[in-house]
């Protein structure tokens, strides 16, 4: 890590020393000069002078391409051009002295997908190489290469199905800091999709919209457990600190690929019809379409469930509920969609 603060230092160091072992610089220069010394799977840099941030981000990916970077920033807008300039690379988050607890999910995860991502390219590579062989004995192995290409079918499958599995983990990692809504990341895909087959999405849209609707809510991993996990109302406050789930759930999946689709699920799936939701005040059609479907899934799916602060409402209740709502909060076709459909009595 990189930080001019020694007591930041050492907590960040006590917050992280489950995970992994940690090593530090307290100047530039003895962070370029370990850079290029050693091998560090993550790399976190504080993003405030005297430290040239920028300057490290650059270094780290020159000397280490394969590190995870996390920026610690003290705004949202704090290095927020790196996010074009450098897709994919750096993980920007909040980091005040309150919030450095984050650091351990942010690290596991990073470190979880980026082994994953080794795996795959240790696989493509493999798989590359054997089809070069195939190609060059086709003619006189047909009947190998049909087997070959059998034994790649496979490999493509189990690829895919690693990847699947990634963003399930995800949903997953939701779920456990939350066990308040077990299942509730299911759910909700299971309406979405349902609902997207009626409104008759291409197979792609239907892809994304599965993985959006199951990681809809991937922010959470960001809110405090004593907000995220509170059995009540919420006050002002801690309804503020709620409500940036998205954006947070937004800068996630802004560095990662296969994440990048469902985007829109995840930032906007509490924007609402009328223009009054968050956190960007789209309305109407200006809200992606997907985004619109897991919004209505998403609140279902809380209105049908037990929470430890409610009871679940009667079926017929939320078709009520859903129907008021239609306009000031929900598109009102989907409603209606979704009502005539009988989705909801199909997984009752």
């Amino acid at each position: 890590m990189v930080h001019t603060s020694p007591t930041a230092v050492a907590e960040i160091r006590d917050v992280l020393q489950s995970h992994v072992t940690t090593d530090s610089a307290h100047t530039e220069a003895d962070a370029i000069r370990r850079l290029g010394d050693s091998e560090y799977s993550v790399v976190i840099i504080d993003f405030k002078p005297p430290i040239d941030a920028k300057r490290i981000v650059s270094e780290t990916i020159a000397a280490q391409p394969d590190a995870f970077i996390v920026l610690m920033t003290p705004d949202l807008d704090s290095g927020r051009e790196l996010d074009v300039s450098l897709s994919g690379k750096v993980f920007r988050f909040l980091a005040g002295p309150d919030q450095r607890w984050q650091l351990t999910g942010i690290v596991a995860e990073g470190l979880r997908l980026q082994k994953l991502e080794r795996d795959q390219k240790e696989l493509i590579k493999k798989l590359s190489l054997e089809y070069g062989k195939l190609q060059r004995r086709e003619k006189l192995l047909d009947v190998v290469v049909k087997e070959r290409t059998k034994e790649l079918q496979v490999a493509y499958d189990r690829l895919k199905a690693a990847s699947r599995q990634a963003l399930l983990g995800l949903a997953e990692a939701i779920e456990a800091k939350d066990p308040y809504t077990k299942g509730h990341c299911g759910r909700t895909a299971v309406f979405a999709t349902a609902l997207g087959r009626e409104a008759r999405l291409s197979e792609s849209d239907m892809e994304v919209l599965e993985f959006g609707a199951f990681l809809h809510d991937i922010g959470k991993i960001g809110i405090r457990d004593s907000v995220l996990l509170k059995p009540g109302a919420l006050d002002d406050e801690e309804w503020k600190h709620m409500k940036v789930h998205p954006v947070v759930g937004y800068q996630i999946a802004a560095q990662l690929d296969m994440l990048k689709p469902m985007m829109a699920c995840i930032r906007n799936h509490h924007e609402r019809w009328d223009g009054s939701g968050y956190p960007d005040k789209l309305k109407g059609e200006d809200i992606p379409l997907l985004a619109r479907i897991v919004c209505l899934g998403d609140a279902y799916d809380a209105m049908a469930t037990d929470r430890p602060y409610k009871k679940a409402i009667p079926m017929d209740e939320c078709k009520k509920i859903l129907r008021r709502q239609a306009g000031p909060q929900f598109d009102p076709d989907l409603v209606e969609l979704f009502i005539k459909a009988e989705i909801m009595e199909a997984f009752a």
